[in-house]
């Protein structure tokens, strides 16, 4: 059986984060974000030491495998520690594939994060899924580790109203 494997990935650009921390948010939530943050930042350590597992995936498929769950747990525990915060999951693939079908399977393994944060007790509305397909590489190439480094997941948070994000 072939594994397609998702690593995670954590866009925590200054763009990003100094749209979080904006002087209309207030301090306490400011400080909220900043903590789950440094959280989140904790699973990506661990994930690329491997001590725990990154996202993966079913080959050619959006359900998840069960090694993929240790990093799940440790990302739902965030957000229900942090019950104000908001998550955007964005799925990527790798450049095999029609632009469509790579969209359609970013989508459907981005769902496949939420369902399982929802089942651990997240608030659905919290969790905004993106697919992006092959659009978005992190790095260019044929070769199979620069696939393998494009077929990801990626997880941003926020404390903003929906209204204000999108």
């Amino acid at each position: 059986m072939k594994i397609a494997r998702l690593f995670l990935m954590f866009t925590l650009s200054p763009l990003i984060f100094a749209s979080a921390a904006c002087t209309h948010t207030p301090l306490a939530q400011r400080e909220e974000l900043r903590r789950a943050n440094l959280e989140l930042q904790n699973v990506r350590d661990m994930v690329r030491s491997r001590q725990i597992p990154p996202v993966e995936f079913e080959f050619d498929s959006a359900v998840l495998l069960p090694e993929s769950y240790k990093s799940l747990d440790k990302i739902g525990e965030i957000l229900i520690k942090h019950p104000t915060l908001k998550l955007i999951v964005e799925g990527h693939c790798d450049d095999i594939g029609s632009d469509e079908y790579n969209d359609w399977l970013s989508l459907e393994r981005a769902k496949a994060v939420k369902s399982y944060l929802v089942e651990l007790g997240v608030y659905p509305d919290y969790v905004k899924v993106y697919g992006y397909g092959k659009r978005r590489p992190i790095v260019y190439g044929e070769s199979d580790q620069a696939r393998a480094l494009n077929r990801r997941v990626e997880f941003i948070l926020s404390t903003r109203n929906w209204e204000t994000v999108f």
